[in-house]
């Protein structure tokens, strides 16, 4: 009964919206699969249909946004990518159903800031390709830091630091029901030179980057660095957060915010220094 009422659902869209398809990949037929098995994500599939609209394959112009995603895909959705798969449904059945994707906003249709950002994302798409798990992992990991610079240097204000650029995209700041104030800083550190850099941090008390008012230094509270360092390879980047709040001793401190204040991030390095301004609100 569930799988006639999905069916049902899609008729009305596809005649709502009627589709034109070319011959899709085979690639993303297994895809398709594989996301209806739950064996790939969300995210991983839609990059999938992405690439199919940016290459053209499915021609998509007549359809607008006019609806709210709401919880996200619904079940019926991939359902429908399920009976595809298995040739149960035609392509413009499928074609469809990425249409209704594309009126509730779940996907964004239009050309990328960046022609480059379309081709990684047809690459992350092609990497469920790879039937073995620890292969399709690698693959994604590599275009995805990949599609990861691209975002901060489209969206994030660049500081060189020695052979390290650090794109800096905005602080996050929340006041707890305690009233502790919660900074959380990411960024991206891209290692521009010709050598190995390495960033370090191996505790509150010794660590090469804090927050500063003018007056006082604050300690984090939380961090991913690794084992207290991380390093990144010449043409090679990497993500890394700093929360500031409460003391966690080991040389900590207590975040306080003050909006009358200014606040800086401080990096000082062995390869270089700089303070970041934060422009807190």
């Amino acid at each position: 009964m569930k799988a006639v009422a999905a069916a049902c659902v899609l008729a009305v869209v596809v005649a709502a919206a009627p589709a034109a398809a070319e011959s899709i990949p085979e690639w993303v037929k297994s895809s398709a699969g594989w996301w209806a098995e739950g064996v790939t994500t969300d995210d991983e599939f839609v990059a999938a249909l992405q690439y199919l609209i940016s290459a053209g394959i499915i021609s998509v112009e007549h359809v607008e946004q006019t609806e709210n995603a709401g919880d996200g895909i619904p079940e019926w959705v991939k359902s429908s990518a399920g009976w595809w798969a298995e040739g149960v449904t035609t392509d413009d059945e499928f074609v469809g159903a990425i249409q209704y994707l594309i009126r509730v906003g779940i996907i964004q249709v239009g050309q990328p800031e960046d022609p480059r950002m379309a081709e990684l994302e047809a690459e992350l798409a092609e990497c469920a390709q790879h039937t073995k798990a620890y292969q399709r992992v690698e693959c994604e990991r590599e275009v995805e830091r990949e599609i990861t610079r691209l975002r901060y240097e489209a969206n994030a204000t660049p500081y060189q630091v020695g052979p390290v650029t650090y794109y800096y995209p905005g602080a996050h700041l929340e006041i707890t029901a305690s009233g502790q104030p919660l900074l959380t800083i990411r960024m991206l550190a891209a290692n521009d030179g010709t050598d190995n850099a390495t960033l370090m941090c191996t505790g509150p008390a010794i660590c090469n980057y804090d927050v500063t008012d003018g007056s006082t230094s604050y300690k984090y509270a939380a961090t991913d660095f690794i084992s207290g360092s991380i390093t990144i390879k010449p043409g090679d980047a990497r993500e890394f957060e700093m929360m500031f709040g409460p003391n966690i001793g080991y040389g900590g401190t207590t975040f306080v915010y003050d909006p009358a204040k200014q606040y800086h991030f401080r990096i000082n390095e062995s390869f270089g220094s700089y303070s970041i301004p934060l422009d807190l609100e």
